[in-house]
């Protein structure tokens, strides 16, 4: 999962996970909250499968970073 969505504001800082690593997701499922200097973003799940988070709470992430992976 990479943060393609910020556009032009380039960069967000994750602010919450809101799954645990390893953990099993749905598909639309709320899994973590960013926010950048506009606006707070919550980021669901693109697909069902088992989530392995590669980003955490306080990083400053970019446009197309990963933050997680789902398989």
């Amino acid at each position: 999962m990479t943060t393609d969505f910020l556009g032009d504001e380039g960069e967000a800082e994750l602010i919450e996970w809101m799954v645990e690593d390893g953990e099993a997701v749905e598909e639309g499922q709320p899994i973590a909250e960013l926010e950048t200097s506009k606006t707070s973003n919550e980021i669901t799940a693109p697909r069902a499968g088992t989530i392995s988070l590669t980003a955490k709470e306080g990083d400053i992430v970019s446009v197309d970073e990963s933050i997680a992976t789902i398989s």
